[in-house]
């Protein structure tokens, strides 16, 4: 089962610092998540992060599971190591002490789950393609022959109406007491053509301020009905 974690506020641990540690760090920067990476050595992108505070990077050689020690809590581990045995004791200990969801690169069948491969659009959109463990190597071909074709359909009017649904769904949660109403009315702001043509001219300001008019309008006319 494919699920999307809600790491807002959490702290995940990265250990190891290659290729495939670097893809899982470019994954949980859109997370709003602490960032650690434990490595050796680390590619040149993660320290690029962590010049620019967005990781804290520890170099240390890795032997054995005793850096887990200066972790008191974490909620996602994600073992990268070329050591299959390190990467092992790591599953073990992560769920022993921090009781946590820990992901073994080399092996995701023994892992919480698998890691799919993601396509990402803008941090906006984020589209898995998952063979359950069972293959990432076909998991990764298939992403990279879908990936120009949903890059392509997914126009930059999409990702402006996604932020701005965000942005007017929290309103809305705060005005609107009844979930009917609230998805009632975020239909209607999705097909609303002047919000959309502020959006295709990039007007962002311009058509939050609409969408706000029609969020007042719309309490207006049906607050009576919750």
């Amino acid at each position: 089962m494919i699920v999307d974690l809600n790491l807002i506020g959490k702290r995940a641990l990265v250990i190891g610092g290659g290729n495939e540690a670097s893809r899982k760090v470019e994954a949980l920067l859109s997370q709003q998540c602490k960032i650690f990476v434990v490595a050796e050595k680390a590619e040149q992108s993660i320290k690029n992060y962590a010049e620019k505070g967005k990781v804290s990077l520890d170099l240390r050689k890795i032997e054995n599971v005793d850096f887990l020690k200066d972790y008191k809590q974490l909620d996602l581990i994600l073992a990268t190591t070329d050591d299959p045995d390190i990467n092992r004791e790591i599953l073990v200990v992560g769920k022993k002490k921090y009781g946590c969801y820990v992901y073994a690169a080399d092996d995701p069948q023994v892992s919480d789950f698998s890691h799919p491969s993601v396509i990402n659009i803008n941090d906006t959109v984020q589209v898995a393609v998952s063979t359950g463990g069972r293959s990432p190597l076909m998991g990764k071909s298939i992403r990279q022959n879908l990936e120009p074709l949903i890059k392509k359909s997914i126009s930059d009017l999409i990702l402006m109406q996604i932020n701005l649904q965000d942005q007017l769904r929290s309103m809305s949660k705060k005005m609107i007491p009844s979930v009917e109403y609230r998805k009632k009315f975020l239909n209607e702001l999705l097909g609303d053509k002047s919000v959309n043509q502020c959006l295709e001219k990039k007007q962002i300001p311009m058509a939050r301020e609409l969408a706000c008019e029609r969020l007042n309008a719309f309490i207006q006319i049906n607050s009576n009905a919750w």
